[in-house]
């Protein structure tokens, strides 16, 4: 068990946060993009191409946080491109800004909008639905989580800003292991803790250990992720680990739906499904195709006559195991050393594996008394 230190991670945390302000969401104005046509102008030299004004003030904004924005509103591509072919981009400009203020009527949001001082862009953003939670808040919360449930923090990984997230691993000083097929023995009762700056959540990590893949769950009940550091609601969430029996009827699913894919092939949509998951978090090329070779494998059934119509892949078996395509994905991002070991990107990917097992899979086998009668 290799602890980290949390007054290192504390100080770690408070030297990498970027500025940020906390607005609330009508607070912000669309003025136009600098390459849309309307002449809208920079309010200084910066990376960012879309330029708003937050409480009167022009800053210029990325295009991560410009559709992160959109989306709190329900803007939607789809409606961004019929608006704009009927009114062109002050049509549309016009329309995003009407959307913003109607919305904050009916539920008013608050975001904290993050800075990067390097490229004078408005660089990330972070929902608040209720307060804003600052670091120091969250690691003197993350110390009486672990004092009370005897855990030790092992792990840390940090998002693209440390204010808009950090993750810490942690593991029992009274560890449990469970076995759920012969040579696959799980420890059980380790957890993470998430923050960012208007939230922390609660999440579970399982490690096989054969090969240390890490596999994270995350917990269904609603006080698992808390808003604020009300004293009602840490209550709640420092109780979860000391409720074994919600805690085992987790595992327990896992455990089934874990044997079942051992059981089961996997088929070519989902093996499409896992070949696009790595894509969207920038897995190389080489270890995708390794992981997930749906390239390779369709053009086999191709090369065999079959048409392998989109409709089709759900009947077309892949050349593995749900349960090899699934650890192939936890090996990577608990194992691989392209990546940073801090890089949030594993925790995320892990999972997303393991939202990939939970799901009803396509090809299911069948006991069958009559097979060869």
């Amino acid at each position: 068990m290799n602890e980290i230190s949390i007054s290192s991670l504390r100080a770690l945390i408070d030297s990498a946060q970027s500025p940020y302000r906390i607005v609330r969401r009508d607070a912000i104005e669309y003025l136009g993009r600098l390459d849309d046509g309307t002449g809208v102008t920079a309010p200084y030299e910066g990376f960012g191409k879309n330029v708003y004004k937050v409480n009167g003030t022009e800053v210029l904004v990325n295009d991560f946080v410009s559709k992160k924005l959109d989306a709190m509103i329900g803007l939607t591509s789809r409606q961004k491109k019929v608006v704009r072919a009927a009114s062109g981009e002050a049509g549309l400009r016009d329309f995003r800004n009407y959307l913003a203020t109607a919305s904050s009527f009916t539920k008013p949001v608050s975001v904290a909008l993050i800075a990067n001082p390097a490229s004078r862009t408005v660089s990330g953003i972070v929902p608040i639905k209720q307060e804003e939670i600052p670091a120091d808040a969250f690691f003197d919360f993350l110390e009486l989580f672990m004092e009370e449930n005897r855990l030790v923090p092992v792990r840390k990984e940090v998002a693209y800003d440390a204010t808009a997230g950090v993750t810490v691993f942690m593991d029992s000083m009274d560890p449990q292991v469970r076995q759920i097929a012969p040579g696959e023995d799980f420890r059980i009762d380790s957890y993470f803790l998430r923050w960012n700056i208007g939230r922390i959540e609660l999440g579970r990590y399982y490690e096989r250990l054969i090969c240390s893949n890490g596999q994270t769950a995350t917990i269904s009940q609603s006080e698992a992720q808390i808003h604020s550091l009300k004293t009602e609601v840490v209550k709640k969430i420092l109780e979860i680990p000391k409720r074994k029996k919600l805690l085992n009827d987790s595992f327990d699913r896992f455990s089934a739906k874990a044997l079942e894919a051992m059981d089961v092939r996997a088929s070519m949509a989902e093996l499409k499904l896992v070949s696009g998951k790595l894509e969207l978090y920038l897995v190389d090329r080489e270890s995708s195709s390794r992981i997930a070779p749906y390239t390779e494998q369709l053009q086999l059934y191709a090369d065999s006559g079959y048409r392998c119509d989109p409709s089709e892949l759900r009947e077309m078996k892949a050349g593995m195991s749900v349960w090899d395509l699934y650890n192939g994905i936890t090996d990577f991002a608990s194992n691989n050393t392209r990546w940073d070991l801090e890089d949030n990107r594993r925790g995320m990917l892990q999972e997303e594996a393991m939202s990939f097992l939970m799901k009803q899979r396509d090809i299911r086998n069948f006991k069958d008394i009559f097979e060869g009668v």
